[in-house]
């Protein structure tokens, strides 16, 4: 099976960005970036959630793992192979703690942050292990290893990868019994509908 890399947005949580405490220049951020066991707004005819115990296996495996703004490689924070960033898991989900680097976009960033302008974080991943119930897509596993974590302006959900939404896309047509070239179709028709 093709691996397709995947991005989710939640509002952000346990959120604390301060001066570090052996060098003044350096901020330390810490917030949570996935959340167990809530429902995902609509994305398209179907939601998610995600169950606990879903990072646990690639938290063990010390994934490299890259702390970004807007999932934008150039805006890079901080990075757990470097040990700038350490992700760990609880029973609501995976926390993130970040040594941000001294860099203009991180002082930028941690003032939108004091500020509430930023108040959401994503999470770019690999479904490892899931399953579809109707129109809930529940992951049960997922690996970090060269993903990311970001502080986001807005919701990705519509920034999924165009796989995922053609793989959801042919599991709700297969569910309600249309055949997959209809079903398509019908799906670009509100695409270009929706470009108006």
């Amino acid at each position: 099976m093709e691996r397709t890399f995947e991005r989710r947005v939640f509002p952000l949580t346990d959120i604390q960005v301060r001066a570090a405490n052996d060098d003044e220049r350096r901020l330390h951020f810490t917030g949570r970036a996935v959340v167990y066991d809530q429902l995902s707004e609509d994305l398209g005819g179907w939601q998610e959630v995600i169950r606990p115990g879903a990072a646990t296996r690639t938290l063990a495996g010390t994934p490299d793992v890259r702390f970004l703004i807007n999932h934008d490689a150039n805006l890079l924070l901080a990075r757990t192979r470097s040990g700038t960033l350490t992700l760990s898991e609880d029973s609501d989900g995976v926390l993130v703690n970040a040594d941000m680097a001294d860099v203009s976009y991180a002082r930028d960033a941690a003032v939108s942050l004091e500020r509430g302008d930023l108040s959401q974080m994503s999470f770019g991943f690999w479904v490892v292990s899931d399953s579809w119930s109707g129109n809930l897509h529940e992951v049960r596993e997922f690996d970090f290893d060269g993903g990311d974590v970001s502080v986001v302006t807005y919701p990705a959900y519509t920034q999924t990868s165009a796989e995922l939404r053609a793989m959801a896309k042919r599991h709700l047509a297969a569910e309600t019994g249309y055949p997959l070239q209809r079903a398509k179709h019908r799906l670009n028709e509100l695409e270009l509908l929706s470009q108006l």
